[in-house]
């Protein structure tokens, strides 16, 4: 019979079925969850969606082997990202882009941490209900007519015939929002000062699967998210856009306060390596990465 291969806790179930094993996890984590109180804590963040949401974890742990291992070495660690994801209403199916829970190796011991997704950042920024336009776009060459960096205006000249314009290459991105009350920011980054960005966060000498497949799609990832993260007015819950909510979100975006009461915390306690920590791109392991973490835990279990 087929057995969980690859973890820690598989060699302690050698020989049972998947589906067993996968029952033990399930009364596993619910135990711990029930037994440490976490369970509660979970059904006050999100009521009745509490067992969707603890099966779903359950799931992503049974069919990921690296979860596995950090459900055998610290499911504490699991169970702490997933009440961060839950206290800000974000789901953590990897599919949907909102929320990650990342697995990542800690001094020999597999951990598990938190990150907020690109789309999960956008959606934090919609519930705040004071947003009318957020949009990135690709700036081509001879579109920037002038930039001012102190005060970030923007003048652009966009070419209207769309097939010579994709002709043309890329200089830069720009990522721009509107609030309800006609405050305006956008910011502006060079191609070259993207790319340093991406050299300064990458794992090893070599670009991430996401940045070699899809630049341009990660390029607008990482200048959206600096404008919402370091301007931006963010929330947890839904809200409308009432005058004090207006105020604040018009203060953040000039720079006029440095309320840390009004900014979520878009970082994780500890960002592994595996992740960017501006777009919240899960990076995939190169081969040798994975022939790297199979000799140490080899040499752990000698």
């Amino acid at each position: 019979m087929e057995t969980v291969k690859g973890t820690v806790l598989a060699k302690r179930n050698a020989g049972q079925p998947v589906e067993k094993a996968h029952e033990n996890v399930a009364a596993l984590f619910n135990a711990l969850i029930s037994k440490e109180g976490y369970q509660k804590r979970f059904n006050e963040l999100l009521g009745h969606r509490a067992s969707q949401f603890i099966a779903s974890l359950v799931t992503m742990i049974n069919d990921e082997p690296s979860m596995m291992e950090v459900f055998h070495d610290n499911p504490i660690s699991i169970i702490k990202a997933a009440l961060r994801a839950a206290a800000y209403d974000l789901p953590i199916d990897p599919a949907l882009g909102q929320a990650y829970i990342v697995p990542f190796r800690n001094k020999g011991k597999m951990e598990a941490t938190f990150i907020i997704g690109y789309k999960g950042l956008y959606q934090l920024a919609v519930r705040t209900g004071v947003y009318k336009k957020i949009n990135v776009v690709d700036v081509r060459d001879g579109e920037l007519l002038s930039y001012d960096r102190l005060t970030e205006d923007a003048e652009f000249r966009w070419m209207d015939d769309e097939e010579e314009r994709q002709k043309m290459p890329i200089a830069g991105y720009c990522a721009y929002f509107e609030l309800t009350n006609g405050m305006r920011k956008c910011i502006y980054r060079t191609t070259q000062q993207i790319n340093c960005h991406e050299k300064k966060f990458r794992k090893g000498n070599y670009q991430s699967k996401g940045w070699r497949d899809n630049w341009e799609a990660m390029a607008s990832k990482t200048v959206l998210r600096e404008l919402l993260g370091k301007w931006g007015l963010l929330s947890i819950n839904y809200q409308t856009a009432d005058p004090a909510t207006l105020k604040i979100a018009s203060d953040l975006a000039t720079g006029q306060i440095d309320d840390e009461q009004h900014v979520i915390d878009l970082q994780a306690e500890q960002v592994p390596d595996n992740v960017d920590p501006a777009t919240g791109e899960v990076k995939k392991q190169t081969a040798q990465e994975k022939q790297d973490d199979a000799v140490l835990e080899a040499s752990l279990d000698m």
